[in-house]
């Protein structure tokens, strides 16, 4: 099998994550495309689509969320994605199972474990009232299970029932915890058939591929997919990576040449680019994952030639904002050109050109 170089695969993946240029793809079609935006903060979907739409504006992903053609819900990896109607519904039950095993195991200590279904009746009949956040739904179960935690109670719901994240909270400009609300109530209607494992894994492929099982396995949150994977295997190219995983791809997909020029971009936080892998050195050199350890997180970073060379955080005071650009290794100063660039145009779009930017650069520590 021929060998794919981790600059190589470092291609292939921006170009198919719209990194390697900015399309004027429809929001819609792009979240599409990419199986759903990573969404535990309100703006990261707006930032990930800036870097990767051309001419994108907050309004355009905005509108998809007042018109309920985008939901935002819990799917895969037990983690907040932006998905199109057609994907949640069908995604969601076929990560359900992980998502009991994942959210249940705080209730299976507790007193409410053997009260769950009558702690499920309860927490629907309140959300079938109106929406609300977490923290007044545990305050309403908790008079119920005057012994639960109010956290662990609202998590129970959370696992079980599919609620969404609703305007006006979690869109553009607009703060505070979210409202949810059920499934049925928001779009009404209910979750559809799971998703079937042969179509996700081809559209896995032509999102993040070439990949290996682990990296699907790690980017959906399910497990033991080697026989979906082996069952396809007559239709897809397969490669062997630098460390001599096998990597599985559609055979026509984009893999561009490795010396590719590849421009500078500005990611949030938990972005599908780093999130989609088991092995993520594709996009995360040895020494940017040395300086980004998992701690609630990975923090929002940038890309020179393609790869995370460092992160990057944004200060307001007033009508002034300081971008302070954390390098993980020592950039040429044309490259720091570039890199201020990128950020001060992304700094621009998040305070809506309404700020003076104040730029500077910060060496990462030893």
């Amino acid at each position: 099998m021929t060998t794919l170089t981790n600059r190589q695969l470092n291609r292939a993946t921006l170009a198919r994550q719209l990194l390697l240029q900015r399309t004027a793809m429809p929001v819609i079609d792009a979240v599409d495309l990419l199986i759903g935006l990573q969404a535990q903060t309100t703006n990261g979907p707006y930032q990930a689509l800036w870097s990767r739409l051309d001419g994108f504006t907050p309004a355009s992903l905005t509108a998809a969320i007042l018109d309920k053609s985008l939901l935002r819900a819990t799917t895969m990896r037990s983690t907040l994605h932006l998905h199109t109607v057609p994907d949640l519904l069908s995604i969601r039950p076929l990560v359900q199972p992980m998502l009991e095993r994942t959210f249940l195991s705080a209730a299976k200590a507790s007193a409410t474990n053997a009260a769950r279904p009558a702690l499920h009746a309860r927490g629907v009949a309140l959300l079938d009232q109106q929406p609300m956040t977490a923290g007044e739904l545990g305050k309403q179960l908790v008079q119920s299970w005057p012994d639960g935690d109010p956290r662990v109670l609202a998590q129970v719901l959370q696992c079980l029932e599919t609620l969404i994240q609703i305007p006006p909270t979690r869109i553009w400009g607009h703060g505070g915890a979210p409202l949810l609300s059920r499934l049925e109530n928001w779009l009404g209607c209910g979750l559809a058939e799971p998703a079937d494992l042969k179509q996700l894994t081809l559209r896995y492929l032509a999102a993040f591929g070439p990949a290996s099982i682990s990296d699907m396995q790690t980017w959906c949150g399910l497990t033991r997919l080697a026989p979906i994977l082996e069952s396809l295997r007559p239709q897809l190219a397969t490669f062997t990576a630098e460390d001599g995983r096998t990597l599985y791809d559609l055979p026509d997909a984009a893999r561009p040449d490795a010396d590719t020029p590849a421009p500078v971009r500005f990611l949030p936080e938990y972005d599908n680019v780093l999130l989609g892998y088991a092995n993520r050195l594709r996009i995360q050199p040895p020494e940017a994952k040395r300086l980004m350890p998992m701690v609630n997180g990975y923090p929002p970073t940038f890309t020179h030639d393609g790869f995370i060379a460092g992160k990057w955080s944004l200060a307001r005071r007033k009508d002034n904002v300081r971008l302070t650009i954390i390098q993980f290794k020592r950039l040429r100063q044309r490259a720091l050109a570039e890199v201020e660039q990128e950020g001060r145009a992304m700094a621009h779009f998040l305070t809506e050109g309404k700020a003076v930017i104040d730029a500077e650069f910060v060496a990462a520590p030893a």
